[in-house]
């Protein structure tokens, strides 16, 4: 597949713009490994390019925060750490793909997307795989010292490569799902009414814990925010967009994590959309957004 070549190089050149308007070092540094990214693309003509993307995602990322008027510090990527240190916490970047064009789950995800009612089953593995990845990255970083313990570690997903995949939300019920375990739509019944309760203020879900990665339905267990082993993890950014063409649904939000060892500071998401657990009871657990 060719690409959009007057596209890329409008991408590029605000990336270049990016890069030249920073005063951090270490963004002016990404100035080489962005080039090598682009004259890779342009030579390859591979529109997948995780290398483009990454950068890409990075300086945009990057530029997101500095509207928003927040603290953002670029790491120097010669050195072990996290992308991105800001007053939220550390932010370690990430390209959700649709993997490796010769495997056999690639394949199989190809073959979904074309399929209307099956679609959703290829973009899970994809979204909850990079989330294990970063989580076993922050890992390292804690155990070897590299970072404050005390600070809260942010992942920050870019789908930019599949976006205009699916329709509407789809990306944003999937992480839904494998972070907090939040299934499709239903509605509460009344037994003593003998009703169903409509409430326009509150949507009631399914809870659902696991889930079958294709071709092989390997089990994928959902709810990981849940997990003592995600403790480490205080919140995962995911930002829908799109590089190569006009995006159909856009958002950028913070989702967070209810057990997370050093919780994210509300007080510094102003102007972020973010989803945080606001109360439980015997039968539900009632989240709610912010800032939408």
């Amino acid at each position: 597949m060719s690409i959009n070549k007057d596209l890329f190089n409008h991408i590029y050149e605000n990336c270049v713009s990016i890069i030249t308007n920073s005063s951090d070092f270490n963004i002016k540094k990404k100035k080489v490994k962005l080039d090598l990214a682009y004259q890779t693309l342009s030579k390859t003509e591979d529109h997948e390019l995780q290398e483009f993307y990454s950068i890409v995602h990075e300086l945009r990322f990057y530029q997101y925060m500095k509207n928003l008027g927040k603290h953002i510090i670029a790491a120097d990527d010669n050195k072990v750490g996290p992308d991105f240190t800001t007053e939220l916490g550390y932010i370690e970047c990430v390209c959700a793909s649709k993997g490796a064009t010769s495997t056999l789950e690639r394949k199989c995800l190809d073959e979904r997307l074309n399929q209307t009612m099956n679609r959703y089953i290829a973009a899970l593995p994809r979204l909850s795989s990079v989330i294990l990845d970063k989580k076993k990255k922050y890992e390292g970083y804690l155990r070897h010292n590299k970072i404050d313990e005390k600070k809260p570690c942010i992942i920050a997903i870019n789908t930019s490569i599949f976006s205009n995949e699916f329709n509407s939300d789809l990306n944003l019920d999937l992480i839904l799902k494998i972070l907090y375990g939040i299934g499709c739509t239903t509605m509460r019944f009344n037994l003593e009414t003998n009703q169903f309760i409509e409430d326009a203020e509150c949507e009631s879900r399914l809870y659902e814990d696991t889930g079958l990665k294709p071709p092989k339905n390997i089990e994928l267990q959902f709810n990981y925010f849940s997990e003592k082993e995600f403790e480490n993890i205080s919140g995962v950014i995911l930002n829908n967009n799109s590089i190569g063409e006009e995006l159909k649904k856009e958002y950028f939000c913070l989702l967070l994590n209810p057990f997370a060892r050093c919780p994210i500071d509300a007080s510094q998401l102003e102007g972020i959309t973010y989803f945080q657990l606001n109360k439980t009871d015997a039968q539900y657990l009632t989240y709610c957004w912010h800032n939408k």
